[in-house]
């Protein structure tokens, strides 16, 4: 049965809530399970929307949940700061440039949202699996965004 998006999308949260799911894949297995037909390219964006992120849970398995935030977030920077507090595992400054790594599969995601916003110190980014490059325009406008995101963490 096909589902409205706002339908299906509520059905992916609570069978992450309520399951171990690690894929794509066994996603895709679980709506079908429940009688709902979905592409893949349907699913990576239903995730994308819900802010969905993999990652270990307390007992060290890979799961898809959803993203925590701290209640209010809907400013989209406060977004940007849960989203990197949530993806980032590390941080160095060199000069002029940021090199961010982040969980496996997350530094694509995480490299688009930083160009998104728009920040006059940053001039753009090169993001690759889990690293991210961050480019600024001088060493002043780097310490200053290594300061900010020090502070999302």
């Amino acid at each position: 049965m096909a589902l409205r998006k706002k339908e299906r999308q509520a059905l992916i949260l609570e069978l992450i809530e309520e399951r171990v799911i690690d894929s794509q894949e066994e996603l895709m297995q679980h709506l079908e399970q429940a009688g709902v037909e979905v592409t893949q390219a349907t699913v990576s964006r239903d995730i994308k929307e819900l802010l969905i992120i993999r990652r270990p849970d307390s007992q060290g398995r890979n799961r898809y949940q959803l993203m925590a935030f701290d209640g209010n977030t809907n400013d989209d920077n406060d977004r940007l700061a849960s989203l990197y507090s949530d993806l980032v595992q590390s941080m160095q400054r060199v000069e002029f440039m940021i090199v961010i790594k982040t969980l496996p599969g997350y530094g694509n995601r995480l490299g688009a949202a930083l160009d998104d916003e728009e920040m006059d110190d940053l001039l753009g980014t090169l993001a690759g699996h889990d690293t991210i490059y961050v480019t600024a325009p001088s060493v002043d406008a780097a310490s200053r965004l290594e300061a900010l995101f020090n502070s999302w963490q």
